[in-house]
């Protein structure tokens, strides 16, 4: 009690001998426990810092029947924001609080008026789920009175069945302290004690019912103080009543979520979503809209594996389709019922790759294209200067989908009752499914409108996924952090994943967390921005466990930046591999004159009108006049095998090859995710998820530690796409063929290395929009 004294009388040093309006003692009276000791004591009123721990928004109410005073309190809150008003014993006070810091320490101030205005600085620390250590200093603005108050609470088993504590304020005029405890018999409900300074003994009781809670306080046999409470889940008393979660998904999902007007869905905040109902026993399956889901397959794929997770744990999956193609059954076969719109179509035509070839089209315009090709699968050039598909592409993408076709045929044949025999009779002899033949096949369970779920939930109340609240982080002190760093899009340096914002990102993610997450989702691009992505990670490494997550792409490019991950997980339709070089040239060879453009030039050094010619009117792209000469030619091709021998090297290296296995798989050949595990490529099938849980691994944890997940970089706050032109009425739609024309255009037709990998058309129908901002 020394010790408190002496830190409070620090705090209100040269006090004057007037008293705040509502002293601390006064506050007290509300609470079951010291300010520090119980959740969040009073929504930050008193400690305006306790608000970096408020999760959502919080409303609250307190009374005191007490003859002596029918004081009374209503506050509110939000993150890092709130605002209350008490009405005393002898006076009326408002306060605004703001708190910046995080679950480690923080710090507040209240600003405060009524009879007085005041002012209240506060701290918080708990360096730990054991110890929190809070303090406040309040103050009039002219200095007439202050207060010094200090509060310690200590968790002996790290969480919520057993708090102790203690609290001091002193003021020139007074002292106050009381000491207790909080003991939380079941969920839901905790009786607490607390002794004053003036020992007087009080007893109290909190009901949780999940959350809303109610509080009362007893001074010897009567009950004078009472608190409700509506905001985040806080225990319940009660078992909640079983039902199921409706879940739209009617609209894209992507990496990320702009921060205005954006009406998609992130993979993260799904996951997160389907993990806190599995581990929900309230729950007992999920009726899920599927109508007009727009996702990759490989992001499909993860967010399929998680809804089988949840049905092996004894969830029942419902899920509404109405029109979908192969890539959307494929998705929509986990739920253990399926339901078709009666105006619905199933299609399973297999899957299709191919691409336009321009040769023609340039030769007739008047541009001449010259690539160099040294490396039999490098195809991302061939449309340019080919009229149909070389052996090389045509080799790799039979295998890559066939690939893809396996996966789902196992998949689908796991899931519905089928044999792989029938479904392959399926895809071959039918493909196109009315909904009465899709039923009749076993494709799905039943006919219907999204509407007419309800019937088919066992009598169960259906709740909306938006009002299934999360559960408040009652935990004390700093959990392990986790970074998770999109790399998403063209390697570029200033568009696409922007490798110049990005490497300061990893460096500071690397800095901030104990481990790092690399979400890779990119075709490839410049060496450049490639090369110091890569470099950037294979820094962070030296220091944190970096984590590499394929996504739908990563290749080339995209497959260099994985190469210093502690680990590489794929998924099983990830395209990465890629590994080789590439360039291309487009350059005059009639276009100008047909125009009637002419270009005339100075020059010094033999080689600089190499990137000079006419500049296209209206669009401002300028086509060289000339390709290369003979030697310059030659100077590319040494440069390319150059370029090529130092990315074989990187591989072999990182994956611990020889480099004669490495140039088996390489030429610039792609490779499904489940052929790159076999091949030694990659390390593991999965997902963000997995990826998360081998972090965790890294850092001592087992995978279902909680720990707190950062993603960087920020989301941008508006799309691109908002901007971009539309053609009769359909946006137009980033594909990696897109960007990767989008960037040989910004560079203005100079030579483009470690260009994206092979063409892959973007799904369409249910998987129809692939976008990489």
């Amino acid at each position: 009690m020394r010790l408190f004294q002496f830190l409070c009388c620090l705090l209100a040093a040269n006090a004057a001998n007037a008293q705040s309006p509502i002293s601390y003692a006064e506050r007290g009276e509300f609470a079951l426990a010291a300010f520090g000791g119980l959740d969040i004591g009073l929504y930050g009123y008193a400690n305006p810092a306790l608000l970096s721990y408020v999760e959502g928004v919080e409303q609250g109410v307190v009374w005191s029947d007490s003859s002596a005073t029918h004081s009374w309190g209503l506050f509110t809150a939000m993150p890092r924001l709130g605002f209350g008003a008490i009405n005393g014993r002898r006076a009326r006070e408002y306060r605004v609080g703001l708190s910046s810091g995080d679950r480690d320490f923080s710090l507040g101030v209240g600003m405060g008026w009524g009879s007085v205005r005041h002012v209240v600085l506060g701290g918080i620390w708990r360096p730990g789920p054991h110890l929190s250590v809070g303090g406040t200093f309040t103050s009039t603005w002219a200095g007439e009175s202050r207060e010094g108050a200090i509060d310690f609470a200590l968790r002996p088993w790290g969480d919520e069945r057993l708090t102790l504590y203690a609290d001091y304020a002193h003021t020139s005029e007074t002292d106050f302290w009381s000491t207790g405890a909080v003991v939380e018999l079941i969920p839901g409900l905790a009786l607490t004690g607390r002794l004053f300074s003036d020992r007087d003994l009080r007893v109290g009781l909190r009901l949780g019912l999940g959350a809303a809670d109610f509080q009362a306080q007893a001074r010897g046999r009567i009950w004078q103080t009472y608190a409700a409470r509506l905001g985040a889940q806080r225990g319940n008393l009660f078992q909640p009543r079983a039902r199921y979660l409706s879940v739209e998904l009617s609209g894209p999902v992507r990496h990320r979520r702009f921060a205005l007007f954006d009406d998609s869905q992130s993979l993260l905040e799904l996951i997160a979503l389907l993990e806190r109902t599995r581990r929900d026993p309230a729950i007992k399956g999920l009726a899920i809209n599927a109508s007009g889901l727009r996702i990759s397959p490989a992001l499909g794929w993860e967010l399929r594996e998680k809804l089988r997770q949840l049905r092996a744990d004894g969830k029942r999956v419902l899920v509404y389709i109405d029109r979908v193609d192969m890539y959307g059954y494929h998705w929509a076969s986990v739920a253990d019922h399926l339901v078709l719109d009666p105006a619905g179509a199933i299609g399973l035509q297999g899957y299709v790759a191919g691409q336009t070839y321009f040769k023609n089209a340039l030769d007739q315009l008047g541009i001449g294209f010259d690539e160099w090709r040294l490396f039999r699968y490098k195809s991302a050039t061939e449309a340019y200067v080919r009229r149909d598909m070389s052996a090389g592409e045509r080799e790799q993408l039979s295998a890559l989908l066939g690939d893809w076709y396996a996966l789902a045929r196992r998949d689908i044949s796991t899931a519905r009752p089928l044999a792989p025999e029938h479904f392959d009779r399926l895809v071959e002899e039918t493909a196109f499914f009315l909904p009465q033949e899709a039923l009749d096949a076993g494709l799905v369970d039943r006919l219907g409108r999204w509407h007419e779920m309800d019937q088919m939930v066992d009598g169960f109340n259906m709740i909306a996924a938006h009002s299934y609240v999360r559960p408040a982080d009652r935990r004390w002190g700093p959990r392990k952090r986790i970074a998770i760093v999109y790399a998403l899009g063209l390697c570029a340096m200033d568009s696409g994943m922007g490798a110049r914002r990005l490497v300061n990102e990893i460096a500071a993610a690397c800095a901030a967390a104990d481990a790092v997450v690399l979400r890779v989702d990119s075709p490839g691009g410049d060496i450049l921005p490639a090369a110091l992505v890569a470099d950037a990670v294979r820094q962070c490494r030296e220091h944190k466990p970096v984590i590499v997550s394929q996504g739908y792409l990563a290749a080339s490019g995209g497959y260099m930046i994985s190469l210093p991950g502690h680990a590489i997980v794929a998924a099983p339709n990830t395209i990465t591999g890629s590994i080789g070089v590439i360039a291309g040239w487009a350059y005059n060879k009639g276009l100008k004159e047909k125009l009637g453009l002419s270009t005339s030039h100075v020059q010094v050094g033999r080689h600089a009108d190499l990137p000079f010619g006419m500049t296209l009117p209206l669009l401002g792209l300028r086509l060289p006049d000339r390709t290369f000469t003979a030697d310059e030619s030659a100077r590319m091709e040494y440069a390319i095998r150059s370029l090529y021998a130092d990315f074989v090297a990187q591989v072999a290296s990182s994956r611990h090859l020889a480099p004669d296995s490495v140039e088996v798989v390489a030429q610039g050949r792609v490779w499904s995710g489940q052929r790159a595990v076999q091949l030694g490529l990659a390390d593991r099938i999965g997902g963000l998820e997995t990826a998360i849980a081998l972090a965790k691994e890294k850092i001592g944890l087992g995978p279902d530690a909680p720990v707190e997940l950062v993603e960087r970089p920020r989301p941008k706050l508006l799309s691109p796409a908002l901007f971009r032109p539309r053609l009769l009425g359909l946006a137009a739609q980033p594909t990696p063929e897109l960007d990767y024309l989008h960037f040989r255009l910004q560079h203005n037709g100079l030579p483009l290395l470690l260009v994206p990998a092979n063409h892959v058309p973007s799904p369409m129908g249910l998987f129809g929009e692939n976008t990489y901002e």
